[in-house]
């Protein structure tokens, strides 16, 4: 009689633990350790439509556009809960895998759909960061929520030249939330991601092409310092965010490459070549091949390129090389204001020096070395 007692007890337990775990799914959340099985989502296929459609629908299952914004319904809010107290370690990589899927669909054409996933996409920001301790960031995870960020380099570029994610929606509705708290947000996922190489690589093309955009046609050298001046402030942030995190991990006395992998001397490059090609240097002598060749071998720079039409172009590497941005440089010392009337030189160098100052002082405050505190705080724990 107690053996049927007991038998009846683990039945009617199993019975009451199937029914709540019912709506929305919620046993697969890392019940089983091992998926969150998002139906029709495999988070080992990039690129794809159909998948990213997939997991828009598991993190978005409703909701609708109200004052521009796109509102949960009931499902999704129910389904953000779950997934707050329900992901564990062995269905992270599913989850952020299915988070950085649905970021790239913020660039669809259908105002839903876009509005929807930068709605996702914020979420997952805020998911990562306030909920997911770094411990449990393994190499993968890092990657999959760096394709998060470069699916926001617009408002990356924002927070790093002094403004905020707003167009994000961080935070959104939440009291005692403010912009302030949506840059440290921001950053503070870029911190917790850009000690992969991978991920930093990723984070850096992004945010120096989205900030390379806003001025695609450079008129001018005024507009050439002004677009430098924004290249720069990414290239100051992105590097002592990078400097931070290989210093907490590492300690402060180890010895590394900071993960950016670029330098300001290729920036300077990067700016040159842009003036060449968009013909802010008139005179022809300023491409002399005497200034365009080796100064002891007397070979020929690879990068440049006489034109049929007697322009010049420089074509260098993304990020310039070492060689490539040593040899640019001698050209430009050597050129001198004679062939340089316009100061194209020295507007790009004021550019880039003016935007890594202002990139640098928004983590380590006004004097760049982290005295007092900048802007943007930096979740470290």
């Amino acid at each position: 009689m107690k053996q049927r007692t007991i038998s009846f007890r683990l039945a009617a337990a199993v019975l009451v633990l199937l029914m709540t775990c019912a709506p929305l799914g919620a046993c697969s959340l890392g019940s089983r350790g091992d998926a969150l099985d998002i139906p029709g989502f495999d988070m080992r296929v990039k690129d794809s439509e159909a998948n990213a459609q997939a997991a828009l629908e598991y993190l978005a299952p409703d909701g609708e556009i109200s004052d521009g914004w796109w509102v949960p319904g009931e499902r999704t809010r129910e389904r953000w809960e779950t997934l707050a107290d329900s992901w564990d370690s062995s269905t992270l990589e599913e989850l952020t895998a299915a988070m950085a899927a649905v970021s790239t669909m913020r660039s669809s054409p259908d105002e839903e759909t876009s509005a929807a996933a930068t709605w996702v996409t914020a979420r997952s920001i805020e998911f990562a960061v306030d909920q997911v301790p770094s411990r449990y960031y393994t190499d993968a995870v890092k990657e999959n929520l760096a394709v998060v960020v470069v699916n926001t380099a617009d408002e990356g570029v924002k927070v790093a030249t002094g403004g905020s994610p707003k167009g994000l929606g961080l935070y959104q509705g939440e009291k005692g939330k403010d912009l302030d708290d949506a840059n440290s947000l921001y950053t503070t996922m870029v911190y917790r991601v850009i000690d992969n190489k991978a991920a930093a690589a990723n984070i850096r093309s992004a945010l120096f092409d989205a900030a390379m955009e806003r001025y695609p046609d450079v008129g001018d050298v005024t507009t050439l310092e002004m677009k430098y001046q924004i290249v720069g402030s990414v290239y100051g942030y992105l590097t002592v965010i990078g400097g931070e995190r290989m210093v907490d991990v590492m300690g402060a006395n180890a010895e590394f490459d900071n993960p950016i992998g670029t330098t300001r001397w290729a920036l300077e490059a990067m700016a040159y070549a842009d003036a060449v090609n968009q013909g802010l240097f008139t005179d022809p002598e300023a491409f002399n091949s005497e200034y365009l060749q080796d100064g002891g071998s007397g070979e020929p720079y690879s990068w440049y390129t006489t034109n049929d039409d007697g322009t010049t172009t420089f074509t260098l590497d993304a990020p310039p090389s070492s060689e490539q941005s040593a040899q640019i440089h001698s050209w430009a010392n050597a050129i001198d204001p004679e062939h340089d009337p316009e100061y194209a030189v020295m507007r790009a160098d004021s550019g880039v020096n003016a935007g890594v100052r202002r990139g640098v002082c928004l983590i380590r405050g006004g004097d760049g070395i982290g005295g007092e505190p900048g802007e943007i705080a930096i979740k470290k724990n």
